[in-house]
């Protein structure tokens, strides 16, 4: 088992095209950190840096202590996954399982033990004597996960490798990696564009944006309290609701004015507003789609919303509004909470007033973006 460290590393292609900038981590043993951003971000770059697979413009990698900036891949005692299985066709499941052990000139013996304790774990043993042709996508990544698991290597590295998946075998074979992640118990380094994935996953997540770390921290930090409009943005399905609005202090007590209500602070955000010392301004306010509860007309702290469309997902309806000036908000309403009447009258062009309570907001600085709280 290894632990990871990368040092204000860098990669840039060309003369100035900037694919990661100062990247600065401490990975500890055994952990699972999952690199998360969108296409672009530079995520899968510094995972292939780690790995070898690119050149490090600047900086140092170290894995167990070692810096592993000039060594060759298959020097650095990794295992990688790959978001395209990378199987060989010709070779039976067992053989591509086997192949990294036959190249080291493992006994005969050993190799059959790892594969089949292997190919046990993930549950594929009745398809070792199968061609990757003849397996599901889910299949082929077991194989996959199996030929990287059989190596024993230090660190677990993982390049999307659900992303070719259907929804519902992605589900399945992501509790199968948190299950397999108890079995194996080494450091996993995890790339993905999903932010399901990442929550679900990680002990910590890395959130990128163009080539830069936006934030680190455990999925509750992250989702909790965002270091800026960015992550906060980002985090959560649907996405936070973000809207500019004003900052009202007076008799002691916090207020915003979101769309003409006037909704008071409470609770620990509000403790945070008067040790920090913030003053009445504007700012940007943000709120979770879930935090959001239908309200009454006369009700000070009513937002009025017209309904552009209803979508219906089981256990709770996303509600897309639209405000009188214009603003586009998503309300999550569980279905649970409305009777037969009250469902049937969220329709589209329904007016609607909806509210949030004064403790889930969050507060951006207009300018900077980042959180006023942090």
């Amino acid at each position: 088992m290894a632990s990871v460290k990368l040092t204000n590393v860098k990669k840039i292609y060309g003369k100035d095209t900037v694919a990661v900038q100062d990247f600065n981590l401490d990975i500890a043993d055994k952990e699972f950190i999952v690199f998360v951003g969108p296409s672009g971000c530079g995520k899968s770059t510094t995972l292939r840096m780690i790995a070898g697979l690119e050149d490090i413009s600047a900086g140092t990698v170290e894995i167990d202590g070692v810096v592993v900036n000039d060594l060759q891949p298959r020097d650095r005692d990794i295992a990688m996954v790959f978001q395209n299985y990378a199987l060989y066709p010709h070779l039976t499941v067992f053989e591509n399982m086997a192949f990294s052990l036959r190249l080291k000139k493992v006994p005969q013996e050993k190799v059959y033990e790892k594969v089949t304790q292997a190919a046990e774990v993930l549950g594929i043993t009745e398809y070792l004597t199968r061609k990757p042709r003849a397996l599901s996508g889910g299949q082929r990544q077991r194989v996959a996960i199996g030929r990287a698991m059989v190596r024993d290597s230090k660190v677990f590295l993982m390049d999307e490798p659900l992303s070719n998946l259907d929804a519902k075998l992605r589900n399945q074979m992501r509790a199968e990696i948190i299950l397999l992640r108890q079995k194996i118990d080494t450091t996993f380094i995890y790339v993905t564009h999903d932010q399901t994935e990442a929550m679900t996953l990680g002990d910590r997540i890395v959130i990128m944006k163009d080539g830069f770390v936006m934030q680190v921290g455990t999925p509750t930090e992250v989702f909790d309290m965002p270091d800026n409009l960015f992550v906060a943005e980002f985090i959560g399905a649907p996405k936070m609701n973000t809207f500019k609005t004003d900052l009202i202090c007076e008799n002691g007590k916090y207020y915003v004015t979101p769309y003409g209500a006037k909704i008071e602070i409470t609770g620990k955000k509000a403790e945070m507003l008067k040790e920090k010392g913030i003053s009445s301004r504007s700012l940007i306010l943000g709120v979770r789609p879930e935090h959001f509860k239908i309200a009454k007309k006369d009700d000070p702290s009513a937002i009025p919303c017209k309904i552009t469309v209803n979508e219906m997902m089981g256990s709770e309806l996303h509600l897309h509004v639209v405000e009188d000036n214009g603003d586009k908000l998503i309300v999550r309403i569980p279905t649970i909470s409305l009777d037969d009447e009250e469902r049937n009258s969220l329709v589209y062009g329904a007016t609607i007033y909806v509210t949030f309570e004064g403790k889930v907001m969050h507060f951006f600085d207009e300018e900077t973006e980042k959180n006023l709280l942090v």
